[in-house]
């Protein structure tokens, strides 16, 4: 069975409800409730009649800083149930277990990490020094620097007299 609604503007709803036009459309959008605008543009809104037929108590709301009087029997020492209370503090044993193993393993991290980072230190310092030995030899090659080729592969026996093995070329030779 569907509910029952009334049609009314958010005029007549504001008025109807107490409420301002601003409250009275955010009550519409929060409530989602069903929205119909007719041929001359007034918005007709369906409202639940158990919306409106909230009593004021039912929509009062209490102030957040107003606290109930206290009686007499609640002014005594709460006992809480000691089952519950064994079993909280043995979650908290268990939680404070567990936070320790946590802290350990922090602290083996942190361990573990300076050693890598020494690590990382020295071998920086390696490339570095084999770099600087790559662009500026310590030692000289036992290489004389005109020192003929130990063997000729498919040389002409003309070019056998030149330096190096082979002969200068001329710019103007086609073949060569």
């Amino acid at each position: 069975m569907a509910e029952q609604t009334e049609n009314l503007t958010y005029r007549q709803l504001a008025d109807r409800l107490g409420l301002s036009l601003e409250a009275a459309r955010a009550r519409v959008r929060r409530g989602r409730w069903l929205k119909i605008t007719d041929n001359h543009g007034t918005v007709r809104v369906s409202v639940p009649v158990f919306a409106l037929n909230k009593t004021p108590e039912q929509t009062e709301r209490v102030d957040p800083d107003v606290h109930p009087v206290r009686t007499p029997e609640h002014d005594g020492m709460f006992t809480p149930d000691n089952t519950a209370l064994s079993t909280l503090r043995d979650m908290m044993g268990l939680l404070q277990t567990e936070l320790n193993e946590r802290r350990q393993e922090v602290a083996d991290y942190r361990e573990e990490n300076a050693v890598l980072k020494e690590q990382n230190a020295q071998l920086r310092e390696q490339i570095s020094r084999i770099d600087g030995e790559r662009v500026h030899p310590t030692h000289t090659p036992d290489v004389h620097p005109v020192q003929r080729p130990v063997f000729t592969l498919n040389v002409h026996p003309e070019q056998t007299r030149s330096y190096g093995g082979y002969a200068r070329r001329s710019w103007w030779w086609p073949f060569g």
